[in-house]
């Protein structure tokens, strides 16, 4: 539905949900069916009794008990509601049915669309290259017509969901062929290429790492950082929590940067892991985790150092909150009136206080795979994601978790795999369409200061899905009157292999 500009889906109004109580109604009703048939049995012993046919006389005439007795079994008494309760939910099933299977078809239709445009792209790549060299060599700007082109024909971005055929065509051709180095996602090619799409990304990342790209290998490190004064605060909405993540992203001033906050309430603290988005472009892989090789690696649903500095991170801040310091002179900052940080001590059990995971692009994207990994999940209880522009409709996020995420129908990105968000009571998609008149480009759709204005929308938002997750991660955003929230940040760097 829409709503204030947005277009909702998922979440307790969401079509699955619908149609799941749908199906709890229709349970319902075949229950009342059986009742109504057990109560006609009871009636048809009752009048088939030979002991009844001494008293019927002084009772009521044989002509009226007969009349009585066929209208209980008639189709105005209780055999025909039995039978329209059965046709009901008979009807009621089916649509449900056909509602998922045509939802399903559609989606398989999607994709093999999707994976046989890319086939005839992996299949022509190095005529395309060329094309693509001598257009740059005429001082046509390739990359440019193509940001534009995304505003105009978003549609466009989710042909990328065809990375199985993408990679099948390139194996088509001998000289695109050689380049493939399957490496450890051997196992995961049958017959015709990769069998899913994250098998398929897999694969060329594997290939690229031959030659010193897109490679992931190494320790991580992670250190405490300040917390500079830009964004360095707790944030009271959702449009100040995806605000921040502009500053937080920002590679010159935080490299690598992750933002740990401790919300106390009053049953204990509640966390907000605030993760970077996308901060370096370049294939080659460097020491800054927040770069296009995490990118691939994480939407193949692959571990990265970027994850695991998440996860040193959080265990750091919980380890510093369960002793009673906030790191002072390290980063910490509070804002709020003073107090305790946090209720409990050193035997508090961290791994029972609520995770909201956060993140802009890349960030997103880590935050999804963290919340699905059963390794993070197993200590840390993750409540609440929030991504913005972050393609995550593939991630295994377990049902427990609400998940919102928020998109630009402008924006290739959330669009790079080719799927929508699942719709269901616990993931909810916000969708603005930036389409105002203007010339814009995906880049443009793609900023943090556009999807700060979608977050506004949100927390405006009277929609029924937003209202409900507004309601769930109240917490999140109103610490405890007279605590002191605590902000800690993090530099994630990845080492050398």
């Amino acid at each position: 539905m829409s709503d204030g500009g947005l277009r909702v889906r998922g979440g307790v109004g969401g079509t699955t949900v619908g149609l799941a109580a749908l199906e709890e109604a229709s349970g319902r009703l075949a229950g009342s069916a059986q009742d109504i048939a057990a109560s006609l049995a009871r009636t048809l012993l009752v009048a088939a009794d030979p002991g009844l046919a001494g008293v019927a006389p002084a009772v009521v005439t044989a002509a009226a008990a007969e009349g009585a007795l066929a209208l209980a079994v008639g189709p105005a008494g209780l055999a025909g509601d039995a039978a329209r309760l059965v046709g009901l939910v008979t009807a009621t099933a089916a649509t449900v049915s056909a509602y998922r299977a045509v939802d399903a078809e559609v989606a398989r239709t999607v994709a093999l669309t999707q994976d046989a445009v890319m086939f005839v792209v992996g299949s022509q790549a190095p005529e395309l290259a060329v094309g693509v060299l001598a257009l740059e060599a005429l001082g046509v700007d390739v990359g440019g017509a193509l940001d534009r082109a995304v505003w105009e024909v978003p549609a466009v971005a989710d042909l990328a969901g065809g990375a199985e055929g993408l990679v099948a065509g390139l194996r088509s051709d001998p000289l695109t062929a050689p380049l493939l180095t399957p490496g450890a996602a051997a196992d995961a090619e049958g017959p015709g290429g990769p069998r899913t799409y994250e098998d398929a990304l897999a694969v060329l990342a594997d290939s690229a790492a031959v030659w010193g790209l897109l490679d992931d290998s190494g320790p991580v490190h992670m250190q405490r950082e300040p917390a500079g004064p830009s964004g360095a605060s707790a944030p009271r909405s959702l449009e100040e929590l995806v605000r921040g993540q502009g500053p937080l992203s920002d590679p010159a001033d935080h490299p690598g940067r992750i933002r740990v906050v401790e919300v106390p309430t009053g049953t204990g603290p509640v966390w907000l892991v605030e993760v970077s988005g996308t901060q370096v472009w370049d294939p080659r892989t460097g020491a800054n985790p927040c770069d296009v090789t995490t990118d691939v690696r994480a939407m193949a649903q692959e571990s990265t150092a970027l994850a695991r500095g998440v996860q040193e991170a959080l265990d750091q801040a919980q380890a510093e909150s369960r002793a009673g310091s906030d790191g002072a002179g390290s980063g910490g900052t509070g804002s709020g009136a003073a107090g305790p940080a946090s209720a409990g001590g050193p035997g508090r059990d961290a791994s029972t206080e609520p995770v909201m995971l956060v993140g802009h692009s890349l960030g997103g994207i880590v935050a999804a795979g963290l919340a699905s990994s059963p390794a993070f999940t197993a200590r840390h209880r993750v409540t609440h994601v929030v991504t913005a522009g972050s393609p995550v409709a593939r991630m295994p996020v377990p049902a427990g978790v609400q998940v919102l995420s928020l998109e630009h129908h402008q924006d290739p990105v959330p669009r790079l795999e080719g799927a929508p968000n699942p719709d269901r009571s616990g993931w909810v998609t916000a969708t603005r369409d930036l389409d105002d008149g203007r010339d814009g480009t995906g880049s443009e759709a793609h900023g943090v200061g556009e999807y700060a204005a979608t977050a506004a929308a949100v927390d405006r938002s009277t929609d029924p899905s937003l209202v409900a997750w507004r309601d769930g991660s109240e917490a999140f955003f109103h610490p405890a009157e007279g605590a002191q929230v605590v902000v800690r940040d993090y530099r994630i760097a990845r080492g050398a292999p």
